[in-house]
């Protein structure tokens, strides 16, 4: 009756024995989704290759809450630098700061990433992929170089708005990205950006963001990026 069946590996616990009342390594989901919270544990099971025994333990399951902070963290960064970005506050994608466009670039081969490995169920490519992002190339990177503009550009700047722009856009297709993983946290945010942000009452109303291909950078662009991010990581 299934167009498809994705079968996974043997939960054990973090030595890699089965979980048995008798050795008393047995975990339970209630308590966990009690302890830590329901996306946690989706997050969790989202990081896992399902197509090997899946190991779970007290480690394992501290790391995930980090992860899990860096996500929502980078959301509610996002979320409180947009309070006062309105309907007709944002800048055309030619008039950005090359960096605005370098983030628009990288948002979509996230995008497209994620998509294939939601097509392919390959769940944990999709936990690597926005985890990455998200630490990566905007917590160290781009949101690091945007506080000059947030912060000291005056309120209605073109380049303060600017950065917004790109804020916006990143925020909306993460949270329709991320949805389907961590359904709570994602609706959650979704209730608090601005109103003209929101096509749908609920995330899990909306669609996944569509290509934009507009904002993909020529390959000389992204060598020059590429280059420029290896020399700062060395400096």
């Amino acid at each position: 009756p299934y167009r498809s069946v994705v079968t996974h590996g043997y939960v054990v616990d973090g030595e890699g024995k089965k979980m048995s009342k008798k050795l008393g390594n047995v975990v339970s989901l209630t308590d966990l989704t009690g302890r830590l919270g329901a996306d946690v544990v989706r997050l969790w099971v989202s990081s896992e290759n399902y197509r090997q025994d899946i190991r779970i333990s007290d480690e394992i399951l501290t790391r995930m809450q980090d992860a899990y902070r860096r996500i929502r963290n980078t959301f509610r960064y996002m979320l409180g630098n947009l309070y006062d970005f309105g309907p007709d506050d944002a800048v055309p994608f030619a008039e950005l700061e090359e960096a605005d466009r370098w983030a628009l670039h990288r948002l979509q081969v996230l995008r497209d990433r994620m998509l294939q490995a939601y097509a392919d169920y390959e769940f944990h490519q999709i936990y690597h992929a926005v985890h990455n992002f998200c630490a990566v190339d905007l917590s160290s990177f781009y949101l690091d170089i945007l506080k000059d503009r947030l912060y000291t550009f005056a309120a209605k700047s073109k380049e303060r708005r600017a950065a917004q722009t790109v804020l916006a856009d990143v925020l909306t297709d993460l949270l329709k990205l991320t949805a389907p993983i961590l359904p709570y946290t994602t609706d959650e945010a979704w209730q608090c950006l601005p109103a003209h942000l929101r096509d749908a009452e609920s995330v899990h109303l909306s669609q996944f963001p569509k290509a934009k291909p507009e904002y993909a950078l020529d390959d000389a662009a992204t060598a020059n990026w590429d280059g420029l991010l290896r020399m700062r990581e060395m400096v």
